[in-house]
């Protein structure tokens, strides 16, 4: 299987929302964007691909975690020692931000949407020191963020992965694997697949070890059995 990242559509998606919320022409406009959808379809994947290559810092949140919690993980991210104090983290954090703005991308975002101190800290931060933030969350992260209006209302992109159609698995299947496939063959990956990336790779994953098996130089149909 041959490393690259593949630029389907929903990649594409998330790349326009990265451009909006560091647009040039932003000014006094919030730098603040949403990217949600079911699990399998390669919203970290294409979250931690553009972190390692733009310079972003990638963060996962977690089930229980608080807003102090939360303050001290992005204190210790961004290079520095934590302080115990709530009040010196949050100002720790815009210190950091402000003499180096760096994208945020806070992935797992359904995880805080019960917890109004979270979100208003992250909105706090936003908001004094002007940081690009990217939130990922699962299909209903969209319906459980508007629950904070003063939060929602600062996306300027809200994008919703989808499966990926049969033109996303070609490209997929033209890019990744060391073997061919025919026209069949890419049919039944994308039927059995069901558009969600992991399962694509598990039957590409698969049909390279058939074509290795047996010696294969094209995988058909008829081989995935």
């Amino acid at each position: 299987m041959k490393n690259v990242f593949v630029p389907i559509k929903n990649v594409k998606r998330f790349r326009s929302a990265v451009d909006r919320i560091h647009h040039a022409k932003l000014k006094g406009v919030e730098r603040m964007a949403l990217i949600f959808g079911a699990p399998g379809l390669g919203k970290t994947e294409t979250a931690l691909q553009y972190a390692a290559s733009n310079g972003a810092l990638y963060m996962r949140m977690k089930k229980l975690m608080s807003a102090r919690w939360f303050l001290r993980e992005l204190v210790d991210c961004l290079g520095r020692s934590p302080q115990w104090r709530t009040e010196e983290l949050f100002n720790q954090v815009v210190d950091v931000l402000k003499d180096n703005r760096r994208t945020l991308i806070l992935d797992e975002v359904d995880y805080f949407t019960s917890d109004s101190k979270v979100t208003e800290t992250l909105r706090d931060i936003h908001d004094v020191t002007g940081t690009p933030i990217l939130f990922i969350g699962m299909q209903q992260a969209d319906k459980r963020l508007m629950r904070y209006p003063h939060l929602y209302d600062r996306f300027v992109e809200v994008v919703k992965f989808e499966p990926l159609d049969r033109e996303d698995v070609e490209l997929m299947i033209k890019e990744l694997p060391d073997v061919s496939f025919d026209e069949d063959a890419i049919d039944k990956v994308f039927a059995q697949s069901e558009g969600k990336i992991r399962r694509i790779m598990a039957l590409l994953h698969r049909a390279e070890y058939i074509a290795s098996r047996n010696r294969l130089k094209s995988i058909s149909a008829k081989d995935l059995r």
